[in-house]
């Protein structure tokens, strides 16, 4: 194995919270939020991508505080709740972080498709080990007649268990690489022999990119040609610019962040979509550098975490009765049914004694390193001849670019007990193709089979989040009935600067069936600026329904740490369009409502970050922490 790190938790993110850098010209003090020192969000693994520029990277730890105080807001349960927010708990020195794991692998492809799924019921499909490895890697597979098939439909009911006699659905996650639904997406090259030469395999989320692109677009370039490059032959680089990652309109021309003046980011650009690289020539593309299946993101991670920690009537020694009881997450999937499980049981271990919950920071997803006791080397490599090192082992070709196989938790003062691996290249190593070029990841051999898919390495990895409980005594929590799986009406689900909306949403994105979404899934949850400055901006909020008459229907944004209404932020519904497209972390699109919104906020307003609240005859419903009003220096 290449490229061991370690990492711990730099000087840099220790320092207050109370500004962001130069780029703002904000003071963005979150009034009402804490008391004392400011709590501190570290960054995913610790990665400190500007440390060589302190002021911008100053304000960058800033905006990723801002982002987890209101992700965790937004994920946090109706009273009493057992899900604590770090900021405002006192976390004792030896509250250790628990890892929680389960398999990279795809498990609604191994459940939906597998001639040996991982649970009853069995599905009519029953492909074999090679047809699940192209779907994995590809989104499709090739039938006895030579046919390549996309994802097939699968059963429309799948609570209590998948009903294969009733309707059919088409596959989701939708998007070009959406069924990599795990917190874990790959992306292969190969050669002209389609023999596999590099995977890029990824778990960083898509909000810290965001939020790097509005603090410094040109790093984001960097990493993306170090990560993408790194260990790579010559005749094998890529060459991204500035301009390949810049969300342009229709007509090709950049589309304008408010709160930056510079071009917006696309999480969906040509070196960060689907699951095959290009490399070579001017038709290069493709490329992981974070996540992009709808359901794969940070906000959700969190979301998770905090639904599950409430206790339901299906109890929680069984994953698939509680998440179709609890209704958070996607059936069949590794992850979700056993992280809502091992966070319930960390609440309530049934034991007799309780405990708060939550993730331990750096909130995040980590690769872990593979199990590497069934790779063994092909005929063409043998170590100490032909120019192979004579202390090569298998695991060489593993090699992590991003983030460390050891971290410091600052709490305790010990190892996490896990990897916090954000990126992970599997090619041949340098040294190796010099002594013999024409060595491809066929020559590594996983159970005794050469490596032709991805998914052969995934399925040796497990990906994990660490969680860090608190003890709560014994007071039990109380047991709530399970969800519908239907939102409330009027609810508020997502907010965002129009000019952002409206590059957003027009654009389509295409998965393997065919099935169309709309670019607008893959934005994030991080909040817009709206400074106190008494000019009207306009934003766009979705929301589950509206009623007949959209006078009755009003939008207001609260005074902090209320639940009054602000008088002096003004708030004009104008319209309300519909829309259908995947609330960000949601694995299906749906149908809603856009609200386009003129908002003004008033010089004494208070700043910090402020919930929006929709009403509609008297009833009310709230999207915690939407927007954040900065303090104008």
């Amino acid at each position: 194995m290449s490229d061991t790190h370690t990492g711990s938790a730099p000087d840099s993110l220790r320092k207050s919270a109370s500004k962001l850098g130069p780029k703002t010209g904000f003071n963005a003090t979150r009034s009402g939020q804490f008391a004392g020192a400011a709590y501190e969000y570290f960054t995913p693994a610790f990665v400190q991508d500007l440390a060589d520029q302190p002021a911008l990277q100053e304000e960058l730890n800033n905006w990723w505080t801002l982002n987890l105080t209101s992700w965790v807001a937004q994920a946090m349960p109706a009273a009493p709740s057992w899900f604590y927010d770090p900021a405002t708990t006192n976390i004792p020195s030896d509250a250790a972080s628990v890892a929680i794991q389960w398999n990279a692998f795809s498990g609604r492809i191994q459940q939906f498709y597998s001639a040996n799924p991982p649970v009853a019921p069995a599905n009519p499909y029953k492909l074999n080990a090679t047809q699940v490895y192209s779907l994995a890697d590809t989104g499709y597979y090739t039938d006895s007649s030579n046919k390549s098939i996309a994802l097939p439909n699968i059963p429309a009911t799948l609570c209590p268990q998948a009903n294969w006699s009733g309707p059919l659905k088409t596959f989701g996650p939708y998007g070009p690489r959406g069924w990599q639904d795990e917190y874990c997406e790959w992306s292969v090259f190969r050669n002209t022999a389609n023999q596999v030469v590099r995977v890029d395999f990824t778990c960083e989320n898509p909000e810290y990119w965001t939020t790097l692109w509005k603090v410094s677009p040109e790093r984001v370039v960097e990493l993306y040609n170090s990560t993408l490059n790194a260990n790579a032959q010559s005749q094998n680089q890529i060459t991204v610019t500035l301009a390949d990652l810049q969300l342009t309109d229709a007509s090709g021309k950049p589309v304008i962040d408010p709160n930056t003046g510079r071009p917006a980011y696309n999480p969906l650009n040509k070196w960060n979509s689907g699951p095959i690289s290009v490399r070579g020539g001017s038709t290069s593309s493709g490329g992981a550098m974070h996540l992009t299946s709808t359901p794969n993101t940070l906000q959700t991670e969190i979301g998770l975490a905090g639904a599950s920690s409430v206790q339901y009537a299906s109890g929680n020694l069984y994953p698939q009765p509680l998440i179709c009881c609890g209704n958070f997450g996607q059936e069949y999937r590794h992850s979700d049914p056993h992280i809502g499980q091992s966070v319930s049981q960390a609440v309530n271990p049934n034991s007799g004694s309780y405990n708060l919950a939550n993730l331990a920071n750096p909130f995040g997803l980590y690769i872990q390193l593979p199990n590497f006791a069934n790779w063994t080397f092909g005929s063409n490599v043998v170590p100490g001849q032909g120019g192979i090192p004579a202390n090569a082992q298998p695991s060489d070709i593993w090699q992590i670019v991003r983030g460390s196989q050891t971290c410091i938790d600052p709490v305790t003062g010990q190892a996490f007990p896990g990897n916090m691996i954000l990126h992970a290249a599997c090619q041949i190593p340098l040294a190796w193709l010099q002594a013999n070029p024409n060595l491809t990841l066929a020559d590594i051999l996983i159970n005794g089979r050469p490596i032709q898919w991805a998914g052969q390495i995934a399925e040796t990895f497990n990906m994990t989040l660490y969680a860090r409980p608190l003890p709560a005594g014994s007071t039990a929590p109380p047991v709530n009935p399970c969800t519908s799986t239907q939102s409330p009406a009027y609810t508020p689900l997502q907010c965002m600067y129009s000019q952002l909306w409206n590059g957003y949403y027009p654009i389509t994105e295409l998965a393997p069936t065919g099935a169309k979404l709309s670019l607008a899934s893959n934005t994030t949850f991080v909040a817009p600026w709206l400074p106190a400055n008494g000019k009207a901006q306009a934003l766009t909020l979705t929301c589950t329904t509206i009623p007949s008459q959209l006078s009755d229907l009003q939008v207001a944004f609260l005074l902090p740490d209320s639940s009054d209404p602000d008088s002096s932020i003004g708030v004009t519904v104008n319209a309300a369009t519909p829309v259908t497209y995947a609330v960000p972390g949601n694995s299906y699109p749906d149908n809603y409502f856009a609200l386009s919104l003129s908002v003004t906020v008033g010089s004494s307003s208070a700043p910090g970050l402020r919930s929006v609240q929709i009403t509609v005859n008297g009833n009310s419903s709230v999207l915690p922490d939407a927007v954040f009003i900065p303090e104008i220096e």
